[in-house]
């Protein structure tokens, strides 16, 4: 009897802690999705097509010339805020080589940015440089 008393205590504990550990991971699942959904679309920002993220990668990595050719190339198709981030990046690359045209490229997301948009505390920085 005592063999039995103490083979119910065992797998009463056992059940008992399972089901905790259970509880436990759906509420971290949870969370990992709630952050997942949170972080949005791969790069953090929403406006592009997923599809596209290849090729402004590869654009990114050739340099200025082939970042400016991709946004002439997709640019209709994309929308803010992305569109702004890809853009600052441009202006970014391009003041090595031509300052004006990164002034120019910036004043004009500078003017289309609201104050809510997620791309706003990276344009105040850039200000100081690119703005007047």
């Amino acid at each position: 009897m005592k063999a039995f008393i103490t083979l119910v205590l065992i797998v009463g504990i056992y059940l008992f802690g399972k089901s905790i550990f259970d509880q436990y991971k759906a509420k971290q699942q949870k969370e990992e999705a709630a952050a997942k959904a949170a972080n949005g679309p791969p790069g953090g920002l929403d406006g592009m097509p997923a599809n596209f993220q290849a090729s402004l990668d590869a654009a990114q990595a050739q340099g200025a010339p082939a970042l400016k050719a991709w946004l002439s190339k997709y640019a209709q198709y994309i929308q803010d805020p992305k569109l702004a981030a890809i853009q600052l990046d441009y202006v970014v690359l391009v003041s090595r080589t031509d300052p004006a045209e990164a002034k120019r490229v910036f004043q004009a997301v500078k003017q289309r940015v609201p104050k809510n948009s997620p791309v706003y505390d990276r344009v105040k920085r850039l200000d100081a440089t690119y703005g007047q």
